[in-house]
């Protein structure tokens, strides 16, 4: 069956289309990025060694040949690029390559999701990338990445509707009016400079830390490779100081700085994903745009949800900011790139999206809640008590510890107890929710989080048992989705019939699942 396209030209994008000329400054861009990212190191060593005359201009010559050659390659790549429509296959077919020719071609039926991305260099020269996500296969995403603003909206809207209507196996004949009740904002929550600071003060502060010594690292193997003979005498300086170092009041300063220095970076890390974050929802769709360095712009519809995640800590929760994670149908290697973060939302906006994306929630006939064996927390003990061991160990057995046996008494005394207490608070906090409808997970003592899942989208379950589950009769149960997995460890053998229920409803639901 041929599809129709209602209110659309159905010969749009059937002959072959270029990307906007602007496309030119951007591959140019872009590929001399690429070689500053490969060759800077070399370069600064260049300058720093004190080159000669005819060294500089030689280098100069190099460096214009270069840029000619880079923008000869940036008009063959502008031209060799090319997309259409081919109506009669029902596919997308994009083709690309200089020396080499990609032909890729993505039938109407595999296309998940189409949304539109932005860096500051598109946005000065005024394109869109409009990306066209085959999640839930093997293959990789398509990307045109100097786009006009309409071409964007009406390939999009065309391949959007072409996926729709494979789908339903029927015409969507809409009228203008139809089409504007279905555009239509029923309401929008906009994230501000405060809330993202509050976002930023109140997140995880190691990725920070993460970051400042993968620079340090980076940077270090950098100079090491073209500074190797300099750097003996930066240590030999170094080790002249190292009293200073040794001295408490130093490290606790430098303590402090790090530690600032990683929340002020966790700061600026969220204002470049998140900032002018932007929720919509209309009759159909939920629409989410944010970033600054590249901002993106996605939309939600209920039947790509698996997964639905809500996430917060006490710190959060006190300034009533919750994180909710998406988690779309997608092929196993790209599970984290089909994962949607929306931070900085209130408790009655993350109600407001539950409610769009789960209608049914909160009509189950009947509810069922699993917590996990004793075992579990056993086990969680005893792996939080290992670098209690390994300190210990390093005190008795070695001289890198020198200190009094009281203040190692007290010190892993404290240890000890601030363990165990984190430990069953978050083992009290574990428990696996079924419903006629839905499984709900809820974890977390600090952390907390909530997953929800359908059981209609689960597509196959695992019953797992350790030999050390056996005698008490547990499992580890994980149900499998297109959005990723959902774990519940040592749980007994009771939930096995509602297991076979979530099977059940999986088989029998004629929805569509993804």
């Amino acid at each position: 069956m041929r599809l129709r396209f209602p209110m659309m030209n159905p010969e749009a994008y059937s002959t072959a289309q270029r990307q906007a000329i602007a496309g030119i400054i951007l591959i140019f861009i872009s590929s001399l990025y690429k070689l500053f990212r490969m060759f800077w190191a070399l370069g600064a060593y260049l300058l720093i060694s004190g080159p000669s005359k005819t060294t500089l201009i030689y280098t100069g010559l190099g460096l214009l040949v270069l840029l000619v050659l880079t923008l000869i390659y940036s008009y063959l790549y502008y031209r060799r690029f090319i997309f259409y429509i081919d109506y009669e296959r029902e596919e997308f077919v994009l083709e690309k390559g200089i020396f080499s020719t990609e032909n890729t071609a993505i039938p109407f039926d595999k296309i998940q999701q189409v949304y539109f991305k932005r860096s500051i260099l598109q946005r000065l020269i005024k394109v869109y990338s409009l990306v066209i996500d085959t999640a839930g296969s093997n293959q990789k995403e398509v990307e045109i990445k100097a786009i006009s603003k309409g071409d964007a909206n009406r390939l999009s809207k065309i391949l959007l509707k072409a996926k729709t209507e494979k789908a339903e196996t029927q015409d969507l004949e809409e009228d203008s009016a139809a089409k504007a009740e279905e555009d239509k904002e029923i309401w929008t929550h906009k994230v501000g400079f405060l809330t993202l600071l509050k976002i930023g003060i109140s997140t995880n502060y190691l990725r920070g830390l993460s970051l400042i010594l993968a620079f340090v690292m980076t940077i270090y193997n950098r100079i090491n490779t073209y500074f190797k003979e300099r750097l003996e005498d930066v240590e030999v300086y170094i080790d002249q100081f190292s009293g200073v170092l040794q001295s408490i009041g130093f490290l606790a300063l430098l303590f402090i700085l790090i530690l600032l220095l990683s929340i002020s970076i966790t700061i600026i890390e969220v204002f470049i994903k998140y900032f002018g974050l932007k929720i919509q929802q209309t009759k159909d769709k939920i629409e989410v745009e944010m970033g600054l360095r590249t901002n993106t712009k996605v939309s939600l519809q209920p039947r790509r949800l698996q997964l639905m995640r809500v996430k917060t800590n006490p710190v959060q929760e006190r300034f009533d900011l919750y994180e909710a994670q998406i988690s779309l149908s997608s092929s196993e290697n790209e599970l984290q790139k089909n994962k949607i973060k929306i931070p900085g939302l209130g408790k009655e906006i993350v109600k407001k999206i539950k409610y769009f994306l789960y209608p049914e929630s909160g009509k189950s006939a009947f509810s069922t809640t699993f917590k996990p064996h004793k075992l579990l927390l056993f086990r969680k003990i005893l792996l939080a008590m290992l670098p209690v061991i390994v300190f210990l160990a390093l005190w008795y057995f070695t001289d890198l510890i020198k200190l009094q046996l009281w203040a190692i008494l007290v010190l892993a005394g404290l240890y000890v107890i601030v363990a165990l207490y984190f430990q069953i608070l978050a083992f009290k906090a574990r428990q696996l929710i079924i419903t006629e409808e839905f499984l709900q997970k809820k974890k977390g003592f600090w952390n907390k989080s909530e997953e929800t899942l359908e059981l209609f989208k689960i597509q196959s379950i695992s019953i797992k048992q350790p030999i050390w589950y056996r005698r008490r009769n547990l499992v580890n149960v994980v149900f499998h989705t297109a959005g990723g997995d959902l774990w519940f460890y040592a749980v007994t053998r009771d939930i096995l019939p509602y297991v076979n229920y979530g099977l059940y409803k999986a088989e029998v639901t004629r929805k569509n699942w993804m």
